[in-house]
């Protein structure tokens, strides 16, 4: 035996019975010298009496389960984390040590279930130093100093007074400065804003006289992140106003409000709990609480919610519908002693990442009704305690728990006194090892099956069963007891019990306390196997009391043992149910009987009276008897429910056939659908030949005939040659026309069809190959050289010059070489003929492109003339108004005829205007006729011609514009005077001119 393992139960127990300090020490001292033996142990702890087991059974307060040799639960308490008031020394703590006392001829190693060891609370020490500047203490001050920023002080009255300042750190290291002061403080005042520190782990910790806060609404609370036991133990405290508290930033609420057993509403609706990952035993011990709305709390990413609402019993509204629990790991002790609650909502629960319940819903004995059918608890690994004592629930349905990885079971229900049923059939109980009183308490249940329990590696199932006292009967036939421990009261208190089902590996019933049975007029006191008998005639060899069978009982007398009827002749038969037209023998409904001795006896027709009428549909009693014994059966002939349907069919020749596939239903007499079975068909289809082939199918006195028809194949497929060119694309269904299945229905195409390629990258004929079932056909597909082309050229024009698309192209050809016609539809891109640029177009034909260029150019078209002066009678020529022309590349251009239009007429006075076109540009002359001796414009005496250039390079069709533009052009202020005085200058000129001449005229006279 493992010495160390005694010593931590041994431990444990002097912890129990509050043993000295000393006592602990000298048991630990035997330890270190290497004393401590097995006796030690065993002088040291008692065995466990009955009625120390029921005490300690009703009495355990748990913090923590361990099983030796077993992993721990994760439900623990930090060590280092105080679990009660600092000021109350004596801890809460039962253990209990099982002594095994299994059958010897069993090999097993003893161990010990230890249940219910809890740590020790960590008490602080008061004279611990913390982070504060000590000030020295006045006869008005209980003590003072200065935390972080904040000068405090406790006055005579015990007022704690904070001023305004930021707080310093709090920790299980570093208090409170006024922590050793706690239990002088009665209140708390915040005087000024006061920051509280990121770390403010126990800042009102134990304030145990505590009863008032007041302003806390000062406390800034935006910078922290640990509030663990921030208000623990303030026992005291009746009210707390948080709803200023800043909470966005804290990631850990453990024990925030541990132990404030006298506050009764709470509000947090605004707490924003985002950022928080732990909450483990945050509302812990609030018993005053009567009511908590929690329905505003995100609890993301919260992992940890042990504890969580542990022992508030004065709850009767819990509002979680909020939580969303996909993260969190550890349920356990959640709603442990929430007495008080009758309805849970746990609708939002998600817990597919949890692998701790145990204690979850222990003490809930106000709950009327819980459903957690939705719960996942695949990766769970305890549950013991789960559901104890929740007497209050008539129902509980754990039928789709999936328990693959759970361990611990033990007192799982116990005390669920309220339930009458429990489906656990789908429990998985293989790598469960304890199951200690896991349904014990259960008063009412009447019927539990855990006939499927697989055991392979249970040690402990002591009391298991305790005092469920309605059950009947168990049926622990594949239980595996093999590695057992302990199994003491396994059946204490089943008062019912009557019927027991052992297996051979049940090695033994050694203290499973299976109550005495009465001895009645019906029954004696004894348990009888039922061997070759009936649980109402057993015929087994064994008959023994209670205690006889516990003490003697080993696997192989393995059986079903019942309680032994009295010893009287016995008869017993059974009833049935028939239907109209079967037949019926007496000896149908005889199943056994036995003359005074107990010796069977064979059937006889004088057993029987009454009849029964098959023809008619009724219920006939019929009694059987057997000198004293009787008993009266009921035959029940009822109207039969047979039917047979069947179908007729058509196939193709070829098909394979089979009687099922005309088959439909069939149902037995009683109405029960009935599988096709071959034996319900005669007749053979030849599918080979085309024909019509009657199949006949019988069931029971029915009988249906059908035809199976066989016709010939309609399958068909048709495909077309085609001709394609080198590069072309080409899809299967392209040379795809039809297709036909066997019977003659259409068939769309199926690349499955196609064998064969098509190689569109070379010129070549391909043999495709077009398939349908048995038909195929094959075509083939032509590629020829692609002989695509398009031929453009460059071009260029000018600013203004008209342009098509149709300009730049020179000749196409179609893939098969044949000329083709220009398309707008072969050209991409533009030209924009009024501004100058490069333009480029791509011409393209199929797959052959050619790429030009369109050159705008600018246009260098002018053409320049003069205005005339001419008299009556002068000859005129049209060149005497040109002066220059340049053509659009800027050359010099001779005068032409055809760049003239308009006439003078040099016989009559006038004006006349020609004139003078270049290309895209024109300009004009204004010739005037004036009669010899008048002044007519601007004479001149070289000739009397009076020139002034003019210059045009803008295109004719904007000359009327622009000598429309030149009329409205008036003279400025002084240009009529500057016209006046040329005038003038030219009469004189003139009359000169004038006079010379008629005196050169005379002269020759």
């Amino acid at each position: 035996m493992d010495h160390r393992k005694i010593v931590k139960a041994t431990a444990s127990m002097l912890l129990l019975m509050n043993a000295s300090q000393q006592s602990i020490m000298t048991f630990a001292d035997h330890l270190d010298s290497g004393q401590m033996t097995e006796e030690l142990v065993s002088s040291t702890i008692e065995e466990p009496t009955e009625n120390s087991v029921m005490e300690t059974a009703e009495n355990e307060a748990m913090d923590e389960q361990q099983i030796s040799e077993t992993p721990e639960s994760s439900a623990t308490v930090p060590s280092e984390v105080p679990t009660q008031p600092t000021t109350e020394t004596t801890p809460d703590v039962n253990a209990e040590v099982e002594q095994s006392t299994v059958d010897s001829t069993v090999p097993t190693t003893v161990e010990q279930e230890v249940t219910d060891v809890s740590s020790a609370p960590v008490i602080p020490d008061p004279n611990a130093k913390t982070e504060c500047f000590e000030i020295e203490v006045t006869e008005e001050q209980l003590a003072s100093g200065v935390f972080g920023s904040s000068p405090w002080r406790i006055d005579q009255e015990g007022v704690l007074y904070i001023d305004a300042g930021t707080l310093g750190e709090t920790t299980l290291a570093a208090r409170a400065p006024w922590f050793p002061h706690r239990s002088l403080i009665k209140k708390v005042v915040l005087t000024g804003p006061v920051v509280a520190n990121a770390e403010s782990l126990g800042l009102f910790f134990d304030l145990n006289q505590l009863t008032t806060i007041e302003n806390l609404t000062n406390l800034d609370t935006s910078q922290v992140t640990n509030m663990d036991y921030f208000f623990a133990w303030c026992q005291q405290l009746t009210s707390l106003d948080l709803t200023t508290f800043d909470t966005q930033n804290v990631r850990s609420m453990n024990h925030m409000f541990n132990g404030v057993s006298s506050v009764s509403t709470l509000d947090l609706t605004n707490f924003n709990t985002a950022n928080v990952t732990e909450m483990s035993h945050i509302f812990y011990g609030m018993s005053g609480l009567t009511s908590l709305d929690l329905s505003s709390f995100n609890t993301t990413n919260v992992s940890n919610m042990s504890y969580m609402f542990y022992d508030c019993s004065a709850l009767k509204t819990l509002d979680v519908t909020g939580f969303q629990t996909a993260n969190v790991t550890n349920f356990s002790h959640m709603f442990r002693g929430c007495s008080g609650l009758a309805q849970l909502d746990l609708s939002s629960f998600v817990t597919s990442q949890a692998t701790e319940m145990s204690f979850m819903f222990h003490g809930c004995s106000g709950l009327q009704a819980l459903d957690v059918t939705h719960f996942d608890t695949s990766n769970v690994m305890y549950m013991h305690y789960m559901f104890h004592g929740c007497s209050g629930l008539t129902e509980l349905d754990v039928s789709r728990f999936d328990t693959t990885n759970v361990t611990s079971m033990y007192y799982m229900f116990f005390g669920c006194s309220g339930l009458t049923a429990l489906d656990v059939t789908n429990f998985s109980t293989t790598n469960v090892t304890t199951m200690s009183f896991m349904f014990a308490e259960c008063l009412n249940l009447e019927t539990i099956d855990v006939s499927g329990f697989d055991t392979e590696n249970l040690r402990f199932m002591r009391g298991m069963f305790r005092n469920c006292q309605k059950i009947t009967e168990l049926d622990l036939s594949h239980f595996k007891t093999g590695k057992v421990q302990l199994q003491q009261e396994m059946f204490a208190g089943t008062t019912s019990l009557s019927k027991i089902s052992l297996g051979v590996q049940f090695y033994s019933l050694n203290d499973t306390n299976i109550p005495d049975l009465l001895a009645t007029e019906e029954h004696t006191g004894y348990w009888q196997n039922v061997g070759s008998g009936t649980d109402d005639v057993p015929l087994g060899e064994y008959v023994l009391s209670s205690s006889s069978l516990m003490s003697t009982y080993e696997n192989s007398m393995a059986d079903t043992y019942v309680w032994q009827p009295t010893a009287s002749e016995s008869i017993r038969a059974i009833d049935s149910t028939i239907y109209v037209g079967d037949s019926w023998e007496p000896i149908d409904n005889f199943v056994l009987a036995t003359d005074p001795n107990g010796e069977s006896i064979p059937f006889d027709e004088s057993m029987v009276t009454g009849t029964v009428d098959t023809t008619t549909a009724g219920v006939y009693p019929v009694t059987y008897t057997n000198g004293s014994a009787s008993q009266q059966i009921n035959v029940t002939v009822e109207e039969s429910q047979e039917t047979l349907k069947v179908t007729d069919s058509t196939i193709i020749v070829g098909d394979t056939w089979t009687p099922s596939d005309n088959f439909v239903s069939a149902t037995d007499k009683t109405g029960e659908a009935v599988a096709f079975d071959e034996n319900m068909v005669s007749g053979e289809v030849d599918t080979t030949q085309v024909g019509e082939y009657k199949i006949t199918y019988t069931f029971g006195r029915l009988s249906r005939e059908i035809t199976v028809t066989v016709i010939a194949s309609q399958e068909a497929i048709k495909a077309t040659d085609s001709r394609i060119h080198t590069g072309d694309v080409w899809h299967p269904s392209d040379n795809f026309i039809s297709a036909t299945n066997r019977a003659g229905d259409t068939l769309p195409f199926d690349e499955s069809m196609v064998s064969g390629t098509v190689d569109t990258g070379r010129t070549g004929n391909f043999i495709i190959t077009y398939t349908n079932g048995e038909a195929s056909q094959k075509i083939t597909v032509t590629v020829v050289e692609n002989r695509e082309t398009i031929q453009a050229k460059n071009g260029s024009i000018y600013v203004g010059d008209k342009w098509a698309p149709s300009d730049q192209f020179v000749s196409a050809t179609n893939k098969d070489g044949e000329m083709i016609v220009f398309d707008e539809s072969m050209v991409s891109g533009t030209v924009d003929t009024t501004k100058a640029g490069d333009y480029p177009l791509t011409y393209t034909n199929g797959r052959a492109t050619e790429e030009v260029m369109v050159v705008v150019k600018e246009n260098g078209e002018t053409i320049v003339t003069k205005d005339l002066q001419l008299y009556i009678g002068d000859t005129w020529d049209p060149s005497d108004g040109f002066v220059s022309a340049t053509n659009r590349e800027g050359f010099t251009l001779a005068f032409d005829q055809n760049m003239v239009s308009g006439d003078v007429d040099t016989n009559k006075e006038g004006t006349y205007t020609i004139t003078y076109t270049n290309g895209s540009v024109s300009e004009t002359s204004q010739v005037t006729v004036s009669k010899r001796g008048t002044t007519g414009g601007n004479a001149n005496t070289g000739g009397g011609n009076t020139q002034q250039k003019k210059t045009a390079n803008t295109p004719a069709t904007q000359k009327r514009q622009v000598q429309g533009n030149a009329a409205k052009n008036l003279p400025k202020t002084g240009e009529i005077q500057s016209s006046a005085a040329v005038l003038g200058l030219a009469l004189v000129g003139g009359a000169i001119g004038t006079y010379i001449y008629n005196k050169k005229k005379n002269r020759n006279d």
